[in-house]
């Protein structure tokens, strides 16, 4: 059932009419209402106080997603149904944060391939070479978890252009550096072309594949047909999706950096969240409420955007992994079943870390036109620092600058005599906050984003785990270079294919 035809829409629709009276400057002294609005979970706090909701459009919101059946298709998520109907196939990510991975031959593997590495210190260079989730998922929690990075050096690679994979090469040896080829399909043309150029790099120095490649791939055929030996291949269940493959051996890169005991945390901190979303009542169902506002801000209150504000530098990747998981996930313009959508899914994700964000797009935030609710992420303690002078101040003053812009955006400040300087204010705002950034958090963070989107895509009715949306560009490359078909092409594009 898409959003439109849910029972509760009508009566949502209502109240987000007369929600335009609810004014977050009163709403935030409600001490009770913000108590209801306070969750914690795992080391995570989360407060939805700064929404434009009252208990009377929660209600109906938590009414929204029992019409939705929600929880019964998280069951079914969680029991391996093929929920993924456009591929016919389960979504089995969440299996890789159970326990009972750590008795498996695959996490035994991987485990003592990881350990060897990180013993033999033979590689002081790691080299990812991927693209999507392949690329953005392991470069977020690498650059999350630096700290604790203490194995060899990881670069990534995915952009097709040349400079990219020049660049890290131009930073490594040949005889010290091991290549991951992160691909689940094993087809992906970026990421082998990048492989192929790795590979003649090797050959200077008369290298063989067997000794300097590695795979993490759900096709394992394919990686094997490539040249990758079968003990090199680290394979995994073709029901997990490249934005949500960060647990499976695409994380190998950080396993790498982190150790296994390291990453053994950071998929604790996903179970944590996963028992939560599995076993909690709506109610209190933290990213259930967090999708369900979702849905509120983007459908009911018309907010197209949603902004990601990481006051960590260690997250700086963290609104664009968000923005793939989300806009990849549902970007979408028909339901389950096929049929156009009345209502539109997903909002436009976009961020930066702050302070840099606070003199890049804020202006737009306080007095733009448009209103768009963000997620402020705040570590209450920094971590891996090691400075002389007063580098407690600093981060004493990074934590009030986060504050002071939720503040400044719920309650703004009038002035009818200066309009340049007039600040309307009731712009909402989440606040996610933990103690400091360690893989546990790192972990935990992920999977509450992910149920985010999951939640909001089960609302939507829609399917968020197939992204055919990316394919027509990848067909319509395929015969420009094979130079096949070119009359259906417009004639702008002569002109780029007699350049080259």
């Amino acid at each position: 059932m898409q959003l439109s035809k849910n029972p509760y829409t009508h009566i949502l629709k209502s109240l987000a009419e007369s929600s335009k009276k609810l004014k977050l400057s009163n709403l935030l002294f409600d001490q009770e209402r913000s108590k209801r609005l306070e969750f914690k979970l795992g080391g995570l706090n989360i407060d939805l106080s700064g929404q434009l909701i009252d208990d009377d459009i929660l209600q109906n919101l938590i009414a929204l997603a029992n019409a939705a059946e929600v929880k019964k298709k998280i069951s079914e998520l969680d029991q391996g149904n093929p929920i993924n109907f456009s591929e016919k196939c389960k979504v089995s990510h969440l299996d890789l944060r159970k326990k009972a991975r750590f008795e498996q031959k695959s996490w035994k593997k991987i485990n003592t391939f990881v350990k060897d590495i990180r013993q033999s210190k033979k590689f002081k260079n790691i080299v990812n070479i991927g693209i999507g989730g392949s690329y953005l998922g392991p470069l977020t929690a690498y650059t999350a978890l630096k700290p604790f990075c203490d194995g060899p050096t990881v670069h990534f690679v995915s952009n097709l252009d040349p400079t990219s994979i020049s660049d890290v090469l131009s930073l490594c040896e040949q005889e010290t550096t091991l290549f991951i080829i992160n691909s689940k399909s094993f087809t992906t043309g970026e990421t082998l072309h990048n492989a192929e150029l790795a590979k003649s790099w090797l050959k200077k120095k008369n290298i063989l594949i067997k000794n300097s490649f590695v795979s993490a791939t759900s096709s394992k055929v394919k990686a094997l047909a490539w040249g990758i030996d079968e003990e090199n291949v680290f394979d995994f269940d073709v029901g997990v999706g490249g934005r949500y493959s960060i647990w499976s051996p695409v994380g190998l890169p950080v396993m790498l950096a982190i150790g296994m005991q390291n990453f053994k945390s950071f998929l604790a901190g996903a179970r944590v969240v996963d028992e939560h979303f599995l076993n909690t009542d709506i109610k209190e169902n933290v990213p259930l409420l967090m999708g369900l506002i979702r849905v509120w801000n983007r459908n009911f209150l018309e907010h197209s955007s949603h902004g990601i504000i990481p006051y960590d530098q260690r997250l700086s990747f963290f609104p664009s992994f968000i923005q793939q998981l989300e806009m990849e996930s549902n970007g979408k313009k028909v339901d389950v079943n096929g049929e156009n959508l009345t209502m539109p899914a997903s909002p436009v994700i976009w961020g930066e870390v702050g302070n840099n964000a606070q003199h890049s797009f804020f202006q737009f935030l306080h007095q733009g036109k448009e209103t768009v609710p963000i997620d402020v992420l705040i570590a209450l303690s920094p971590s891996g620092v090691s400075l002389d002078g007063d580098w407690e101040e600093s981060h004493k003053r990074l934590v009030i600058n986060a504050i002071a812009q939720v503040e400044a955006l719920a309650h703004g400040s009038l002035n009818s005599c200066e309009p340049h300087k007039d600040f309307q204010g009731n712009r909402p705002a989440t606040i996610i906050s933990w103690d400091a950034t360690d893989p546990f958090t790192v972990g935990s963070l992920i999977a509450l984003y992910e149920s985010i989107t999951i939640s909001s895509g089960f609302l939507w009715g829609i399917n968020s785990f197939d992204q055919w949306g990316v394919e027509l560009g990848k067909k319509l490359e395929r015969q420009l270079l094979k130079r096949e078909n070119l009359e259906q092409f417009s004639p702008r594009v002569a002109k780029f294919l007699n350049s080259k």
